[in-house]
């Protein structure tokens, strides 16, 4: 190799130096170049906690990455994410998937934290119930075998849950609602006959969760969680997720041909309720 090659591959490597350095200690810092618009940006943070532990996470617009993180499990936290929104999808045998886009910003850590992995179950039949019973939660509360939770309880009016000093100036109209339960952050589900609203006392706001083709006969609130709300319709037992972001995740629990009272147990574990089931009816048990 002739001096004036040897002199050129110095300079090659000394110019490669300049450039490549920089970009590594900005990528190090929590930087990154924006192409598109040939800037500098800072990078986001993603964290994710789940209930149980151990779901797999799998976020698609990572598959194009040279170095794509591989076998990401809850809980876990992601650096060095560039601004943008990405779809995540949580997965464990047994329970059903969880899916949401989250938009990362930069020099922010965008949480999901409160995130619960509901059992993928069929109802269990527990005990007989003649045709001719009828039966309220309030009887159904009384069988302590069941170590039934006694909070959260479902009311059928609003005013039990809200004082009617708060509602003088009309913010919330208390006339269509028909079941209504308490959210331990101090927010109130309630449910007209097609709608699921949730309204927050302190601030006299409500937010309208969803609207259904079918009538709202049951309506549950977990005592441990506020991001989560389960509903019945005359044949389903639904959950709707109180995460707003990107829309509220609905999942479909069980489906069976009559649905009647229902409660929780104090682990949050099980749903108890009254139901048909082809030709089974009585108490039935839903794994949560």
């Amino acid at each position: 190799m002739s001096l004036l090659q040897r002199q050129w591959l110095s300079r090659l490597f000394i110019l490669l130096f300049l450039i490549i350095t920089p970009l590594v200690l900005a990528y190090a810092t929590g930087y990154h170049i924006n192409w598109r618009n040939l800037k500098l940006e800072k990078t986001g943070l993603l964290e994710i906690k789940t209930i149980p532990s151990g779901a797999q996470v799998n976020i698609e617009e990572l598959r194009a990455w040279f170095s794509k993180p591989k076998n990401l499990n809850t809980p876990f936290k992601l650096k060095n994410l560039r601004p943008s929104n990405y779809t995540v999808n949580l997965s464990l045998d047994g329970y059903h998937s969880w899916r949401k886009i989250l938009t990362i910003k930069p020099a922010e850590t965008t949480f999901a934290k409160d995130v619960r992995l509901f059992k993928q179950a069929e109802p269990q039949w527990q005990a007989d119930l003649p045709a001719s019973s009828t039966v309220d939660t309030a009887s159904l509360l009384g069988n302590n075998q069941l170590n039934l939770n006694n909070k959260n309880l479902t009311t059928d009016t609003i005013n039990d849950l809200i004082p009617n000093s708060s509602l003088i100036d009309n913010w919330l109209d208390t006339r269509s609602i028909h079941l209504a339960c308490p959210l331990p952050d101090k927010k109130i589900a309630y449910a007209s006959q097609f709608e699921l609203w949730l309204a927050d006392p302190d601030h006299k706001t409500k937010v309208l969760l969803g609207r259904f083709s079918q009538t709202i006969n049951q309506l549950i609130c977990l005592p441990d969680t506020s991001n989560y709300l389960i509903y019945g319709h005359d044949s389903s037992w639904q959950l709707i997720e109180l995460d707003d972001r990107q829309g509220y995740n609905i999942w479909q629990l069980a489906e069976l041909d009559e649905l009647g009272a229902a409660a929780v147990n104090k682990k949050v574990d099980q749903l108890y309720f009254y139901g048909r089931i082809g030709t089974k009816s009585g108490l039935f048990s839903l794994a949560l």
